[in-house]
């Protein structure tokens, strides 16, 4: 069974008040109690003296005359007088004739304890009048009754009221803790549960709307107009939910990647498959085939596998590097040395696509970078490739660094067709074409230059383009320069 957390508060709030109002009453109710039995055992204590008083200074012709009367009237006490053995000889709850009857009071604990102490007390139940009485006792003071023969004769006084008034008192003051307490009870209650739904009223609130998001609806928002741990918390939510709406978003657009990236990759490696197929089945069902038809075909099916497999080296070496799992070596290195190596290897390819190839900083052998030269290395030919693949006949190709304070800036710049504004912002996507039929007979994977821009990302650099149709194209990036 669900219990809602207002009733869980109003539960705890009362259950505290009872057990505080229970042990308030009990502890108050014994305090009490004690507090009033001192106080009527100082109270008979005085009545005690004053009787002596009474006694020893007024001229008794006979112990019931009505001075002892009028004294239990006034007190509404019960009064004995008790000799040296413990004999009543008065006692106005009891005839004269009767006295006789009573038992030995010699022994009775008032009577003992008085002996020892100023004032002997106990309470018990009267064996005479059959009630439960409070008894106080003293010995009498016989000094004062010198003289007098029928003062001689007592010894002890002792007064007695009834427990009935005691207990009568005790119970009012009860039921007074326990009205209160009662009171104060109903009063927490109807607190507790205004309180109770102020608090709970902005959880209610914040669970209907996370409700709302459960089934979908990630436009709801968590409000509140309270500074308070509520309202942090609703914030909070608020920032997670915009976060959830942010993820969902690129989540959408990662799927819609991936889905293209995958309708490209399938696309990409049908058609060098396809090709090379087309050429074996084609040498296949020819019966005769001459020589130089065989090798135009195979030099053809060859060129189509070298295609897929650089395709598939690009496939790979982009998913190692948005996974993570390519690692970058950084290290000092010669960068004039390193770029003329390169151009060297590469000035073959550019013969042969009739493209000058050029060093620009051939002569400088002094600057030093730091950097992956590995990965370095696949950029600069990527982009060498593409410089001389992409250029016009007779074209020309320069590749060379600038200095500039802590950063060397190294730049490939062609005299080809160009890029236009609209597809320069798109270059680095993968599978992006801007002439895809001569990206394809150059044998292109379109994956070139999404690898070029992680790597050089990759050393918190960023690749730039410039361009101008029909006139070139200029790709330059950035790396810290580091000692000799």
């Amino acid at each position: 069974m669900k219990i809602s957390l207002r009733k869980k508060l109003i539960f705890l709030n009362l259950s505290l008040l009872f057990f505080v109002t229970v042990a308030a009453s009990v502890i108050s109710t014994y305090e009490i109690q004690k507090y009033y039995k001192t106080q009527i055992l100082e109270q008979m204590s005085t009545q005690l003296e004053e009787l002596e008083y009474l006694l020893a200074n007024t001229e008794l012709a006979d112990l019931s005359q009505n001075l002892l009367f009028n004294f239990v009237q006034q007190t509404q006490m019960r009064i004995s007088l008790i000799d040296s053995l413990g004999i009543v000889i008065f006692d106005s709850n009891v005839s004269r004739d009767s006295l006789r009857f009573l038992e030995n009071h010699y022994t009775r604990p008032e009577i003992q304890m008085s002996l020892t102490k100023k004032i002997g007390y106990d309470k018990r139940n009267s064996a005479s009048i059959h009630k439960p009485m409070f008894y106080t006792a003293k010995v009498f003071d016989r000094k004062s009754a010198t003289g007098n023969p029928l003062l001689e004769k007592i010894y002890f006084i002792r007064l007695a009221i009834p427990l009935k008034k005691v207990k009568d008192v005790q119970k009012a003051v009860f039921w007074k803790i326990f009205s209160g307490g009662a009171l104060a009870l109903v009063l927490v209650a109807f607190i507790s549960y205004f309180f109770a739904n102020r608090l709970t009223f902005p959880i209610h609130k914040l669970s209907v709307v996370a409700e709302s998001i459960k089934k979908g609806n990630l436009e709801a928002h968590f409000e509140h107009n309270k500074e308070d741990e509520l309202g942090e918390l609703a914030d909070l939510l608020n920032q997670m939910l915009d976060k959830l709406r942010d993820d969902l978003v690129q989540l959408h657009k990662l799927e819609k990647m991936r889905t293209q990236f995958l309708g490209n990759v399938s696309h990409e490696l049908r058609t060098p498959i396809f090709a090379v197929q087309g050429y074996l089945e084609t040498l296949i069902q020819m019966k005769k085939v001459e020589p130089k038809k065989q090798k135009k075909f195979i030099k053809k099916a060859y060129r189509q596998t070298a295609r897929l497999n650089s395709l598939l080296t690009d496939l790979i070496d982009i998913s190692r590097i948005e996974s993570g799992e390519m690692k970058m070596i950084f290290r000092n290195f010669n960068l004039s040395k390193w770029l003329n190596k390169i151009i060297d290897d590469m000035k073959e390819t550019a013969r042969e696509n009739n493209v000058i190839l050029a060093f620009v900083n051939k002569n400088d052998k002094n600057t030093f970078v730091i950097g992956d030269k590995n990965r370095l290395k696949q950029v600069i030919l990527n982009l060498v490739n593409n410089a001389i693949k992409y250029n016009i006949p007779e074209g020309r190709v320069n590749v060379g660094y600038e200095q500039n304070g802590d950063q060397i800036t190294i730049f490939v710049s062609d005299t080809g067709r160009g890029i236009s504004k609209e597809h320069i912002n798109r270059i680095f996507e993968r599978f992006y074409r801007v002439d895809k039929e001569r990206s394809r007979d150059v044998g292109g994977t379109g994956l070139g230059l999404a690898i070029v821009k992680h790597i050089v990302e990759a050393h918190d650099s960023r690749i730039f383009v410039k361009s101008e149709v029909n006139e070139g194209t200029t790709f330059s990036f950035s790396l810290n320069r580091a000692d000799q």
